[in-house]
């Protein structure tokens, strides 16, 4: 519902909206790609730390991690005792002791 001062928006704007929503889209998306190219190439060089090629990309870390474990990246050595030490051990399901 539009007042007296304002007028319904015209078909052509709605148009023009929808358009740029598309292109920004894209831009999003080759940004995004570009993004996770560069982290990716950090990450394999090694010459900086995960933590700060993390911080940097403004992504979180668990999406960073795996992104890198998809592309074939594993843990730099010097940080894999403490991945490991984080990483929470999974129990089957149904394992769990029933106590009576």
């Amino acid at each position: 519902m539009t007042t007296e001062q304002e007028s319904a928006p015209t078909l052509e704007e709605i148009a023009a909206a929808g358009a740029r929503r598309k292109r920004d889209a894209e831009r999003l998306k080759q940004s995004t790609e570009a993004l996770k190219e560069l982290v990716l190439a950090a990450l394999r060089d090694g010459e900086h730390r995960p933590t700060d090629v993390t911080k940097a990309s403004d992504w979180t870390a668990a999406h960073v991690r795996k992104m890198a474990r998809d592309a074939g990246i594993e843990p730099d050595e010097r940080y894999k005792e403490r991945a490991d030490r984080l990483r929470k051990p999974v129990s089957p399901v149904g394992s769990e002791e029933k106590t009576g």
